[in-house]
């Protein structure tokens, strides 16, 4: 998880890679940029090195699909909606692991299980789309079920190799990750004229997740807990902080 800056937003007017290849809706049921933001995304270097499809930092060595977040535990509490991102048929499901920072003191051994709870979902002619990090008990859908565009799969979660709370949605085609943001790029990066977005998505280079009033320097893991918000101050507080995350 890298640290969020501040906004920067480009936007591309980009078209689909072919008029045969399937176009994916945001697999997630909030306002990106405002209550959901973007992470990381594929990492493109094919090498030792991390960049994303602009070239940008926003990705790890050997990402393989575009995180969604959400900005605090208590928003992933409050219960945000995990979609399916196009049509297709529900070819594996697991559940039942628990919700909690994969680097936390007691958090169980994954074996292998770094997707969490989660599902793949195949919608033929060898694309395929999975879904890692759903909340513990919250899958809706069972193996073999066909489900539609934007059908209900679950809930975010905290499961499996996490330290925020998120979807993880990669793209598959042949069992080759492809990045819908640039699934011409073929390991380069920069401005792409391509992609299987159904409506394009803006690049943010960051994004100011959250920010509040505190009468003191807040601990981070309350910041990312969810602060409650401070809206009157009594007049032996002993500061006024403003922070942001």
């Amino acid at each position: 998880m890298r640290a969020p800056f501040l906004a920067l937003t480009l936007t591309s007017f980009a078209a689909p890679v072919a008029a045969k290849d399937p176009l994916f809706s945001l697999p997630i049921n909030c306002d990106l940029g405002e209550t959901c933001f973007i992470q990381n995304y594929v990492d493109t270097d094919p090498g030792p090195g991390a960049r994303d499809y602009t070239c940008g930092p926003l990705t790890y060595d050997g990402h393989k699909g575009t995180d969604f977040r959400v900005a605090t535990m208590a928003d992933m509490e409050a219960g945000v909606t995990v979609l399916a991102a196009a049509p297709g048929t529900v070819r594996a499901t697991r559940d039942g692991m628990r919700d909690i920072p994969s680097d936390a003191a007691d958090a169980p051994e994954l074996d292998g299980k770094d997707c969490g709870n989660g599902l793949v979902i195949d919608h033929g002619g060898g694309w395929e789309t999975q879904y890692c990090h759903l909340r513990n008990g919250s899958l809706e859908i069972e193996k073999g079920q066909r489900v539609a565009k934007g059908t209900h799969l679950g809930l975010i979660g905290l499961s499996g190799k996490t330290v925020f709370p998120h979807i993880h949605m990669s793209i598959r085609k042949d069992g080759e990750v492809v990045d819908p943001f640039a699934p011409n790029a073929e390991g380069t990066c920069g401005p792409s004229d391509s992609t299987l977005w159904e409506d394009p998505v803006a690049y943010q280079a960051g994004a100011l997740l959250w920010v509040g009033f505190a009468e003191g320097i807040p601990d981070f893991a309350d910041i990312k807990a969810g602060l409650p918000d401070l809206t009157t101050l009594g007049d032996d507080a002993p500061g006024l902080v403003l922070w942001g995350y």
